[in-house]
């Protein structure tokens, strides 16, 4: 699968770059004998470490996508309390917490948190700020705020442009459904003229993923997209169809085969998932188009 930067690979990014310029305050503050907001800010880069760490690992499972949420909610507790603090001196803190929100969530659950917390700055400022430098703070609060919800609103708006340009699932890597008929014949003509075998499979998930949250989904599927695509061969392609379904076509293959890698790439997907996970396996026959193998397979879908 061609290396693409997915959602996962920005959060990475922002745990690792986040953990560390927050480990190096924490570092500062203690060295100034601040040992509370020293305590505080160690303890959010220890949060964020964790995290990448979960995500890189790839053990970062439904369960643990909550760590999103409770670093969201530290951070704003944090904030609070280390600018209570030595009366506003590390009111900074509520600078992170939009960079924060529109990292680790989707745009319009970013939008959402930073106007939920909005009062909560309000009242950090006007009550732990000095007087003449609250209209400053409020300024820049306001500031990185828009220029982090632009720059999210850009990204969002270049991949929906992008989308039609490309050929694969920008968060799975797998190809696009629009292409998977067009490779089929393709595939279909070259079977027939050399005499080999083709198999089509389709491995049903959206049953199976159909209870979860759709921030531990979208985690999930990308998962499920790496298991898949471990086990295909270099002439192997693999597309994800609509609800979250992918199908396989596997030339020169035998069901055998077909069957073998099936089980290898369920083996490798969450275990929560697999008592609802379908699997069929067709192979081509003579008269057989693109349409009546994709017709066929979906009646052949069992658990494996």
């Amino acid at each position: 699968m061609d290396k693409i930067i997915t959602p996962k690979h920005t959060k990475i990014f922002f745990c690792a770059i986040g953990g560390t310029v927050l480990g190096l305050i924490a570092y500062i503050d203690f060295s100034q004998y601040q040992y509370v907001t020293s305590l505080i800010t160690a303890g959010m880069a220890a949060m964020l470490i964790i995290n990448g760490l979960c995500l890189l690992t790839g053990q970062y499972s439904q369960k643990q996508s909550y760590l999103d949420w409770i670093s969201i909610v530290l951070l704003a507790v944090f904030a609070y309390i280390a600018s209570e603090h030595q009366h506003g001196q590390h009111i900074y803190w509520i600078y992170f917490y939009p960079i924060a929100a529109f990292f680790l969530f989707q745009l319009r659950i970013a939008l959402l948190l930073l106007f939920l917390y909005i009062p909560l700055v309000i009242y950090i400022i006007f009550n732990f700020a000095p007087v003449l430098e609250q209209p400053e703070i409020l300024f820049s609060f306001a500031g990185i705020s828009i220029v982090v919800y632009f720059l999210a609103m850009v990204k969002a708006r270049t991949n929906k442009l992008l989308e039609p340009l490309i050929g694969t699932d920008l968060e799975t890597g797998a190809q696009l459904e629009k292409f998977l008929r067009p490779a089929l014949n393709t595939e279909i003509t070259r079977a027939e003229r050399e005499g080999t075998g083709l198999l089509l499979m389709y491995l049903q998930l959206d049953q199976a993923l159909k209870a979860v949250r759709k921030e531990g989904r979208e985690q999930l599927v990308h998962e499920c997209a790496q298991a898949i695509s471990k086990q295909l061969r270099i002439f192997d392609h693999y597309y994800r169809l609509n609800d979250d379904n992918f199908a396989v076509v596997l030339p020169h293959a035998t069901s055998e085969d077909a069957q073998a890698a099936s089980k290898k790439m369920i083996a490798d997907m969450s275990p929560t998932l697999h008592s609802n996970i379908k699997v069929g396996i067709t192979s081509l026959n003579v008269g057989d188009t693109a349409d009546s193998l994709i017709e066929l397979v979906t009646q052949e879908l069992t658990h494996v």
